[in-house]
């Protein structure tokens, strides 16, 4: 029910809005450290998107498999960092949480103005907010869901599950 609400309201390209601005840590602190590299599910967790993601380093293979355009790019307001564009593969957008399956994939231009995966975004449209690798999840983009970022391809000073990545602006 809450999924099909989501798809309702409308994922269309710019239809996202900005996270709550959470640091990541699932704790309400800093994650600031490689504190991730220390817990062996999350390094599991990690090893396992960068695995799965490895062919979808390059935009165009995430849309051949079916990744649509979901917002612009997300940018804190205060200009202090970004997320990037989100790809959404709405297949995949359930009340389920499956570490081989990330429902979106987060790109950023490089510097010749190609988009390169720097991170995945699990989405679920559970009723209570789900974990992985001991990892609560935040409130999601869209009503009705549940977020959690992995910068899995570009370091985060923040911190491998921070939402937003301080090095990153959106093009203007």
């Amino acid at each position: 029910m809450a999924a099909a609400a989501v798809l309702a309201f409308g994922l269309a390209p710019g239809a996202a809005v900005a996270h709550d601005g959470h640091d990541g840590s699932g704790r309400g602190g800093s994650d600031k450290s490689d504190d991730w590299k220390k817990n062996s599910e999350q390094r599991r967790l990690v090893k396992t998107l960068r695995h799965v993601t490895e062919d979808y380093r390059w935009l165009q293979n995430a849309i051949d498999d079916g990744y649509e355009k979901a917002s612009e790019c997300v940018e804190k307001a205060d200009g202090s960092g970004a997320m990037g564009f989100h790809y959404l593969k709405k297949d995949l957008l359930d009340d389920k949480t499956q570490a081989r399956k990330p429902e979106v994939l987060v790109y950023m231009p490089n510097e010749e103005g190609r988009f390169r995966l720097v991170a995945v975004e699990f989405m679920s449209t559970a009723m209570e907010p789900p974990e992985i690798a001991g990892l609560d999840f935040e409130v999601g983009p869209f009503p009705g869901t549940w977020a959690r970022h992995a910068w899995v391809w570009k370091d985060n000073p923040d911190g491998m599950f921070a939402a937003y990545n301080p090095d990153h602006k959106c093009p203007k």
